[in-house]
């Protein structure tokens, strides 16, 4: 096969761009609420080893151990290591961040053998290499939360409703409660509408007879 030299040239650009883009993916899996179970499998007999970060996009922490985050998990798969490193972003998979108490960012915790431990030490490769290697055996580690049923589903999409409408008078005071006034006089106006329209159109009323007519069924004397 014989290339023109700017087809050789458009082929090399190609293949180094091919290149690189392999060197440069992470080796870190992104989990969310309906890939999390499935994939982790920490809910079967036979639960994989996991080091996973609860994250929020906005935080400043996170990013800044995001490269140490990267080259654990190249380094660990390069080693043919079990453990995988997954990252969960708690903004879009609230759920998740709720069945584990995740209550700041970022949360890294390492499931293992059914259980789970949170690293509460210094967010380096080193560190994580350590604890992920048995430095986690030093805490005695909580058992691993079932996933949520329907009613705990319900329950959160409720907890999350009262809390967004927490935040919004809390922000926005006086337009929240011009808010609630209207959403109330507007209950209030379809409600007696409504009862208007479905409530029975009352009878008529009988006519009475009139002086020297006998009432029906009765007999003039």
């Amino acid at each position: 096969l014989h290339l023109s030299p700017p087809m050789r040239t458009f082929a090399a650009v190609a293949l180094s761009l091919a290149v690189c883009a392999r060197t440069d993916a992470s080796a870190v899996v992104d989990l969310t609420e309906a890939s999390f179970d499935a994939t982790t499998k920490l809910d079967s007999e036979t639960p994989g080893s996991w080091f996973i970060k609860f994250y929020a996009p906005w935080c400043g922490h996170c990013k800044k151990m995001a490269p140490a985050w990267d080259e654990l998990a190249d380094k660990l798969a390069a080693q043919g290591s079990s453990v995988r490193i997954g990252n969960v972003d708690v903004t879009q998979n609230r759920g998740l961040g709720s069945r584990f108490n995740v209550r700041g960012f970022p949360t890294l915790v390492f499931f293992h053998e059914g259980k789970m431990y949170k690293f509460k030490g210094t967010r380096s490769v080193e560190a994580f290499e350590a604890f992920v290697g048995g430095a986690y055996a030093n805490d005695t580690g909580d058992s691993v939360p079932q996933p949520m049923g329907t009613f705990g589903q319900i329950k959160e999409a409720f907890k999350e409703l009262f809390q967004a409408i927490v935040a919004l008078y809390k922000s926005q005071f006086v337009p929240a409660i011009v808010m609630t006034a209207l959403a109330f006089c507007s209950g209030l106006a379809v409600g007696f509408a409504t009862g208007l329209v479905a409530a029975p159109t009352p009878a008529p009323p009988k006519p009475r007879p009139s002086a020297g007519t006998a009432a029906p069924g009765t007999k003039e004397d």
